[in-house]
């Protein structure tokens, strides 16, 4: 346990939340040193027993800040969050007069800071779990890692409730559990959908599904039926490529603002502030009918299902602009459902293909509901 007496154990960790405060300020000041000391040791090519045990040491510190900011949480919580009394108290000053610091303000953490302590101190079996998969990973356990825990079990949870909800389906959109390639190309007639719109997986292992989109494209889509595609801007030259492979014509680019936090591209140092959406059409190209324009501000992003789950505005939004009122859309790529969700208040039709068995009663609960809330509006 020699990595162990490096830092005190989180069952004696500081007592007042100014003594945790400075206690997880110098932690992380000797992680940093450490990671810069493992950094060397790799470079070096030193031993791997002396590897390890500065890893271990690093590690233990890590889950150690972990669990002192979750104390630090379970102190503020007990701290009242307005002036007593009945009445806020001023103080006069030269400059007029300024409310009093509530007993919360005093800790000299911000309010940011403290809602993530307090949530650390709701989810100590998140801080568990993360610390040992990250163990076993050879990584750090990280705070960010342990809300990205806490976001992933709040979202299963949501989701198991409406896998349970849902008995039996009774919406009009077909619901399709296959793989969306072998299933176009087998029972989907040519030539009989108007459009397409679909936010496929991101990343390198999944460029081929953009080739068999296109080809499924090329089949199924009305002449100059649109596909409406979100990409993913580190491969989108790829993606262009693998797109026009069955002939499709690029036609436009639509940017979605993020709002919130920027997603972040470490490959290339950058903050992306927007998401793309490529619009491609199959020939003959022929014009929309209408102006529009090519910038869609997010007003009210929704993650409660998936960490990639798109906006029922946005996706309303798109169909407003590319399709019409009783055309049939095509999702080859259900998720969580969201376009036929947009297509039940946008007056479309929709047909939904995913080949996640766990999601399927997901779309088919959110189908119902979103039917009987558009009935209850008539």
């Amino acid at each position: 346990m020699e990595e162990r007496a490096l830092v005190v154990r989180k069952e004696n960790l500081p007592a007042t939340i100014e003594e945790l405060k400075a206690f997880v300020i110098v932690t992380k000041r000797r992680i940093e040193a450490h990671k810069a000391q493992i950094s060397a040791i790799k470079r070096l090519g030193l031993s791997k027993s002396v590897y390890e045990r500065k890893l271990k040491e690093t590690q233990y510190m890590s889950e150690i800040v972990l669990y002192a900011e979750a104390k630090v949480g379970k102190l503020l919580k007990k701290i009242p969050r307005a002036h007593p009394g009945p009445e806020k108290q001023k103080i006069g000053s030269t400059s007029g007069t300024y409310l009093v610091k509530t007993e919360l303000q005093k800790t000299g953490i911000k309010k940011t800071d403290r809602m993530r302590a307090q949530t650390l101190a709701d989810n100590e079996d998140a801080i568990k779990k993360v610390v040992e998969e990250e163990v076993d990973k050879g990584n750090l356990p990280t705070r960010e890692k342990v809300f990205r825990k806490i976001r992933e079990n709040r979202t299963e949870r949501y989701r198991e409730k409406l896998r349970r909800k849902t008995k039996v389906y009774r919406g009009d959109f077909p619901v399709i559990c296959e793989d969306f390639y072998e299933y176009c190309m087998e029972n989907v007639k040519s030539n009989s959908i108007d459009h397409i719109i679909t936010d496929p997986p991101y990343g390198g292992k999944y460029l081929y599904l953009y080739s068999q989109l296109s080809e499924v494209a090329q089949k199924v889509l009305k002449p100059s039926g649109f596909c409406i595609v979100y990409v993913g801007t580190y491969f989108l030259d790829k993606v262009m490529d693998k797109m026009r492979e069955y002939d499709l014509e690029y036609y436009w680019q639509i940017c979605l603002e993020l709002i919130g936090s920027h997603a972040k591209v470490y490959p290339r140092s950058i903050y992306q502030s927007f998401r793309g959406v490529l619009i491609f059409q199959k020939k003959p190209i022929k014009k929309m009918r209408l102006m529009t324009m090519d910038f869609i501000k997010i007003m009210n992003p929704e993650k409660e299902l998936h960490p990639w789950q798109r906006s029922i505005d946005e996706l309303v939004e798109l169909l407003n602009k590319f399709t019409e009122p009783k055309q049939i859309i095509l999702e080859p790529f259900a998720g969580v459902g969201t376009v036929g969700v947009a297509c039940i208040q946008a007056k479309r039709k929709c047909i939904l293909i995913d080949n996640d068995k766990k999601v399927i009663k997901i779309i088919e609960e959110r189908l119902d509901t979103a039917y009987k809330e558009l009935s209850k509006t008539k």
